[in-house]
């Protein structure tokens, strides 16, 4: 049995070394990985290999190398080293430079029959391609949590259980409760007393039964006092329509559910008025219905732009409604509203995309070609630019929020 060549075909990124680190021999999986034929390798220092990228002061990957060999060879042990970012030469005739790569890495020291290392195994794995799907979900993640922090509403997930697993940041803002003390006593906790029973009934029946729920009950906020709220919570399916995860929202309404309230202790009171506050029950009830309405879908428009050019990620139904007849997925703000760029916006956008400074604009007249045939019309929009940052604090895109006041004013008129 030919036993090199059996390990030089070994499926695996695998180099042999002597105990001074220097290169014996190494599969072809390895030379392949390494964009090196198997003459450039043999007799060279190991460490060589992985020269600090000149660039990149901070790295500092030939060291934890050489501290991973040397606590394998000394302990006479393998020696794991995490994934780590590496920066490889590549060979002047490949072209030079250096090529990016995540690895990660186990040294297996071989003994003589006298228990000294004769050899060292090194064995690595190239996680690239992982390190980046991680990163890309980490990106999705991100954003999604980034706009649910952004929704003026309260948020909240929970499991097929029930069990919550996630509160918004406006959650807390409102409740003033800590996250270990809903862990550990649940939504419960900020519920007023009174509608605690009816509540955990409806809880249990839209488990049960894998329904939608949909109640008003009081929520505590961090002063103290209670408002009342809407919330409605439906279960997320998988193909064969099994309950996944829950997802819910809750919406104030406790303003006009006071209304209501004064209006109905004062009609017995009125009742020479009692045409009159027929009509205000009527028009509060519509209200609450509309407060409903708007709670199945965000109350606000919001898009995510993506990159210095500012293309168009993802919109949600009333940022599409602003324009309805423009298709926007993969454009840039330029190229799907060119009279909107005219008019400075894009530039603003630069700098909050070059600065992180956030802009707010309140109640400003927009000049928008909603229906694409060249006749813009004036719109009066209060919104805000906000950067979005990836994991290394970098800029990688835009978030912009906010509402139409023709709608706001609408709203408030009722």
């Amino acid at each position: 049995m030919d036993s090199y060549k059996l390990l030089v075909n070994l499926p695996d990124t695998v180099v042999f070394l002597s105990p001074e680190l220097k290169i014996l021999d190494a599969t072809d999986d390895y030379l392949k990985a390494m964009v090196y034929t198997r003459e450039e390798l043999v007799g060279k220092e190991f460490l060589s290999l992985f020269p600090d990228n000149p660039p990149k002061p901070d790295f500092k990957n030939r060291q934890l190398l050489l501290d991973s060999l040397t606590r394998a060879i000394q302990s006479k042990k393998p020696d794991h080293l995490p994934a780590r970012h590496y920066t490889i030469p590549s060979p002047e005739s490949q072209g030079g430079g250096f090529t990016e790569r995540y690895w990660e890495a186990v040294h297996k020291p071989v003994l003589d029959k006298n228990g000294d290392v004769e050899y060292v195994i090194h064995k690595t794995t190239d996680v690239t391609q992982r390190k980046a799907a991680r990163d890309a979900a980490e990106w999705e993640e991100s954003k999604y949590m980034f706009m649910m922090n952004a929704l003026p509403q309260l948020i909240f997930t929970a499991d097929a259980t029930g069990k919550v697993t996630f509160f918004n940041k406006r959650f807390y803002e409102y409740t003033g409760a800590r996250p270990e003390v809903l862990e550990e006593h649940g939504w419960q906790h900020v519920v007023h007393p009174d509608d605690l029973p009816k509540m955990e009934g409806k809880v249990e029946e839209a488990l049960r039964n894998g329904t939608e729920l949909q109640a008003e009950l009081r929520l505590r906020s961090s002063r103290g006092n209670y408002r009342w709220f809407i919330t409605r919570c439906v279960p997320m399916r998988d193909e064969q329509g099994n309950v996944l995860m829950w997802v819910g929202s809750a919406v104030d309404i406790h303003d006009t559910r006071q209304l209501v309230y004064e209006l109905e202790e004062s009609y017995e009171k009125m009742v020479e008025l009692s045409e009159q506050l027929q009509q205000a029950y009527v028009k509060a009830e519509a209200e609450r219905k509309v407060l409903q309405q708007l709670n199945m879908k965000a109350p606000v428009f919001f898009c995510v732009l993506r990159g210095p050019e500012h293309r168009y990620e993802l919109v949600n139904e009333k940022y599409q409604k602003l324009m309805p007849n423009k298709h926007l997925i993969g454009k840039s703000v330029a190229e799907a509203l060119p009279e909107v760029a005219e008019q400075g916006f894009v530039g603003i956008l630069d700098e909050v995309y070059a600065t992180g400074k956030d802009y707010v604009a309140e109640n400003i007249p927009v000049m928008i070609d909603r229906y694409d045939m060249g006749m813009p019309e004036q719109m009066h929009l209060t919104f805000i630019y906000q950067a979005i940052y990836n994991e290394n604090q970098k800029i990688t895109g835009i978030m912009v929020c906010g509402y139409d006041m023709a709608e706001k004013g609408s709203l408030t008129s009722r």
